[in-house]
């Protein structure tokens, strides 16, 4: 299943699925994250076992933010 980072709070990461906020212990995350990356989440028996970031995921939703945001500053 896939998530956005939405915050990190101490050591609870704040993941958004499907419209839900997700409250995950920063110990179950793989790797590094940043707010805004979108995330692998593994479920078992409903909980949360581990997170990790989708490298490919992220970087085509910052290229699709920037392309939607490029002239509105301008």
């Amino acid at each position: 299943m896939e998530g956005i980072v939405d915050r990190i709070e101490g050591d609870i990461v704040v993941v958004e699925i499907k419209e839900k906020m997700y409250n995950i212990a920063i110990e179950k995350v793989y790797g590094n994250i940043l707010e805004g990356d979108v995330v692998d989440i593994v479920f078992k028996d409903k909980e949360v076992i581990s997170l990790k970031r989708n490298d490919k995921k992220t970087k085509e939703r910052k290229q699709y933010i920037n392309s939607i945001t490029k002239d509105m500053w301008q």
